[in-house]
């Protein structure tokens, strides 16, 4: 059997590593900033032309391990994004089953089962269709003057 080289955990060596300059750059664009003022902000730049920034901000961002650094930047954002989100969205349907429990008006009561109804699509304004037929644009467009000038009378 060959060795499997899939994804799987391994030493971090000092090859590996990136460099305290590198770090900081791959934070600032995984932050959103643009590669040239993120070149700036890591590296002497005072001096260079732009055009010399421009040319080392997208070299450095092509740079493997500056590019993986980034996506690692991201994917920690993203999943400390998501997970303040479900906080807030397990805090938020707590307080409203609170809140349905001991209102003190009948009023707030229904408006938080509402809300709560709602968090599971249980009231819902939208109309699903079914049918799946092919149609052309010109029947479509004849359907729907049809249900115009029914609506209109």
């Amino acid at each position: 059997m060959g060795k499997d080289k899939g994804n799987h955990l391994r030493v971090v060596t000092k090859e590996d590593r990136l460099t305290a300059k590198q770090e900081a750059f791959a934070k600032q664009v995984a932050g959103g900033a643009i590669l040239s003022e993120a070149y700036r902000e890591c590296y002497s730049a005072e001096g260079m032309r732009d055009s010399t920034i421009w040319s080392e901000a997208c070299k450095l961002a092509q740079n493997p391990k500056v590019t993986a650094r980034v996506k690692a930047i991201q994917a920690e954002i993203e999943a400390d994004r998501r997970t303040r989100d479900q906080r807030l969205r397990e805090h938020v349907l707590k307080r409203l089953m609170e809140e349905a429990d001991r209102a003190e008006t009948d009023g707030a009561r229904v408006r938080s089962l509402e809300l709560l109804g709602k968090t599971v699509s249980m009231f819902s304004d939208r109309i699903e269709q079914t049918d799946t037929t092919e149609r052309s644009a010109s029947d479509i467009e004849a359907d729907l003057r049809r249900r115009l000038d029914r609506l209109l009378g």
